[in-house]
Order: C-alpha cells, then sequence, then structure tokens
C-alpha cells in the first residue's frame, strides 16, 4: 500500500467548525494548494497540540496528510502559528475587518487551486488590520479585496470603459455607469439597460481607480470611504450572488483623534507567538 504523502505549506485559518465532541474541520486558505478542508483530531480535547493553533485569522504553518480520494477531508498533522493576530482582538474596527476578510477569501477562494500572490497580500493585510492604525484599516482591506478579486480573474476595470475600451468620462462629461456584471466602468453611450448597472460620477468612481492603480487614499473620509465600500460590496455580490454577511457591519474608523497634550511615549509591543 503506497505511503500517504504528507504536505507542508503556510496558511491562514478561515473557519473551524465543530465535528464530534472532539475533532474540528478547518477550512484553511494556503499559499501553495488554494483552500484545504483538513479534519483536526482531538482539536477540541484538553490541553491539545492544535490549542489556539486553529482559531480563525491564525496564520501558521501547516503539516497535513494528502488523502488519495479527492472528496476526502485531509488530515491536519501539525499546525505551528506564525501570526496569532493578536491585536484584531483589541478593537472591533479590527475584528469585524479581518472577519471580513476571511468571508471574502472563504467565498472566492478555489479548492486545490494555488493563489500565492493573493494569499501573500491577505497575510500582509491581516497583519495590518491587527497592528496597523485604526485609520489605515480600510485601506489595507479596500487593496486586499482587489488582490483577491484578481487573483479570482474579476479585477474591475476601471481606468477605462469595460465594453468599448475607450475614456470612461467624456469631455465635460462627470456622469458615467459601474457595471458588475460588465466588469467595472462603463461610459454613457454603453451603460445604459445593462443589468445591475448604476450611476457613477468622477469624484464618485475616483477612490477606487486610484488604489485599483497603487496610489493612496484617505478612506477616512466618509465620502471616499461610501464611494468605495459601495462600488466594493456592489461588484462582490454580484460574482457571488448574495452580498457578504459582514459587509453591512463596515463603518468608516474615521481620521485619529488629536493628541490633547503631552503624555507618553512609546507603549508595549505584542509579541507574537512563533
Amino acid at each position: 500500500m503506497p505511503a500517504v504523502p504528507i504536505l507542508k505549506t503556510e496558511a491562514l485559518v478561515l473557519r473551524a467548525i465543530e465535528f464530534s465532541e472532539t475533532s474540528l474541520v478547518v477550512w484553511l486558505f494556503t499559499r501553495d494548494h488554494g483552500r484545504v478542508h483538513v479534519i483536526a483530531k482531538g482539536a477540541r480535547r484538553a490541553r491539545s497540540p492544535f490549542e489556539g493553533a486553529l482559531e480563525p485569522l491564525v496564520r501558521a504553518e501547516v503539516l497535513f496528510y494528502r488523502k488519495a480520494r479527492a472528496e476526502a477531508l485531509e488530515t491536519a498533522k501539525e499546525v505551528d502559528p506564525i501570526d496569532l493576530h493578536l491585536g484584531l482582538r483589541t478593537a472591533l474596527p479590527r475584528m469585524v475587518r479581518g472577519a471580513y476578510l476571511a468571508e471574502l477569501l472563504a467565498a472566492f477562494s478555489e479548492p486545490e487551486v494555488p493563489a500565492p500572490e493573493t494569499y501573500d497580500a491577505a497575510a500582509a493585510a491581516l497583519a495590518l488590520l491587527a497592528r496597523g492604525p485604526l485609520s489605515g484599516l480600510d485601506l489595507a482591506l479596500a487593496r486586499c479585496e482587489l488582490a483577491v478579486l484578481g487573483g479570482a480573474g474579476l479585477a474591475p476595470v476601471l481606468d477605462r470603459c469595460a465594453r468599448c475600451r475607450g475614456p470612461v468620462f467624456g469631455e465635460g462629461v462627470d456622469r458615467a455607469w459601474f457595471s458588475p456584471g460588465a466588469g467595472g466602468a462603463l461610459c454613457l453611450a454603453h451603460g445604459d439597460g445593462e443589468r445591475g448597472t448604476a450611476a457613477v460620477t468622477r469624484d464618485g468612481l475616483r477612490p477606487l481607480l486610484a488604489l485599483a492603480l497603487g496610489r493612496e487614499v484617505d478612506l477616512t473620509a466618509a465620502p471616499a470611504f461610501r464611494a468605495v465600500r459601495g462600488l466594493l460590496d456592489a461588484y462582490v455580490a454580484f460574482h457571488l450572488g448574495r452580498p457578504l454577511g459582514l459587509a453591512r457591519r463596515l463603518e468608516p474608523v474615521g481620521p485619529p483623534a488629536r493628541a490633547r497634550g503631552p503624555g507618553p511615549r512609546g507603549g508595549a509591543r505584542q509579541r507574537t507567538k512563533r
């Protein structure tokens, strides 16, 4: 009987589901194998070797047994945390955005389809969501969201009309269309009557276009936040056939509060379990 191969990869824990009195079924987004579903036997026992390592949004190095049958669950052998992302639990905006990202990855990742660039973008975004300034959370999330869509082959076309490839806004024209079904922005001539199409102004499209081009955008400003989230939420909902459950929980964080006077400098640094 051939030996069962053991595979090693880096992964983000997306969700953990109770399977029996002692075991969990865990969804992993791996760097080398796309989405993988494993059973972690004994994970619910006291003093389990998996204790703390299978919480959602943990980044870890995973060893698992590869099963011969495609429909069978893989079996987790070892899970060694790289980053617990403990900072996500320190503020509700951090946790909500982290949970939304896990939901997004679970929806758009494919079993056994490697997506290393998407994985790297998600790992970097989670680190920022856990430890970056609150004022930068929505910028990190939106950039990662565009990377996830791009990795799934669904990057929205924003710098030109998705139909005719001409300019989105004509000379002296401030109105255009945004159509998830057509794949992005449409000029006035090609958007009317397209299913799911919504009118968009130049100012309404500008923040998302800037993000797609890799530019800095201040999403602590409510108008920019609403413009970006409105377009992304509509785009994601169209391609999934449903909105993501946590989309409605995303609210602007707002600009950082001004300091009222001199205070202690520095602070405690989180130690990440390795």
